[in-house]
């Protein structure tokens, strides 16, 4: 049986959302640490690859058989904070 705290919410869902909180505080950090020091970072939007530069400014690309990227279109920007 699980302890239940003041707003009826077990502790460890409690403790399941507070891990969440956190990690994605420290997944900010590490996106601010990477453009800070002018380096992409690359995620996937709405089931598309998108490289964001460290000026904020976000593009749809592949990547080619060779390594390299090619920049489809410019998209919307992202913001993390």
């Amino acid at each position: 049986m699980s302890t239940k705290t003041a707003d009826g919410t077990s502790e460890f869902s409690q403790w399941v959302k507070e891990t969440a909180r956190l990690a994605q505080e420290e997944v900010k950090k590490e996106i601010a640490f990477h453009k800070a020091a002018g380096n992409p970072i690359f995620y996937s939007r709405n089931g598309k690859l998108v490289m964001e530069l460290a000026d904020s400014r976000c593009y749809e690309y592949r990547r080619q058989e060779d390594g390299t990227e090619e920049i489809i279109q410019e998209l919307p920007p992202r913001c993390y904070s």
